[in-house]
């Protein structure tokens, strides 16, 4: 899965999208960005990498007995794109990564060729946003969904 020219002719955004990357972590923001980014995918014939970003720095890594126990959130999160994008009519692929977020998806999307990154709005001011990251490093654009 990778932008729409043949390899050696990438260009980011000529001729619409090719691929999206779209950061999704099952907050009600994350699932706006994914309905987002699924309607420009079939309306410009594009295809979805959706992108779990796991962060060990997170509440998601909790300790019982002094082990650390990592929630089983990508597997969980499988079965709720498979309802979300039931009858979508675009093709997607679902990855999982540990790290920075940001750091993350722009990796994967470059990886990838993809011509845009699609995150939702934070609505914690405990946690840094993801966008505000991404809008500092990423090499394409970054839509930003409320």
């Amino acid at each position: 899965m990778a932008g729409r020219l043949p390899a050696g002719e990438f260009e980011i955004g000529k001729d619409g999208a090719g691929l999206l990357v779209v950061g999704f972590d099952g907050t009600d923001p994350s699932r706006n960005a994914l309905a987002y980014a699924a309607g420009l995918a079939r309306r410009d014939n594009a295809g979805l990498l959706i992108a779990f970003v796991e962060s060990l720095n997170s509440a998601a890594l909790w300790f019982f007995a002094g082990s650390p126990i990592i929630p089983d959130s990508a597997a969980d999160l499988t079965e709720d794109l498979w309802d979300e994008l039931r009858g979508a009519g675009v093709p997607w692929r679902f990855v999982s990564v540990r790290g920075d977020t940001a750091r993350e998806l722009e990796t994967l999307a470059s990886a990838y060729m993809a011509d845009t990154i699609v995150v939702g709005r934070a609505r914690s001011r405990w946690r840094g946003s993801v966008a505000a990251g991404l809008a500092k490093r990423a090499r394409r654009t970054v839509l930003i969904v409320p």
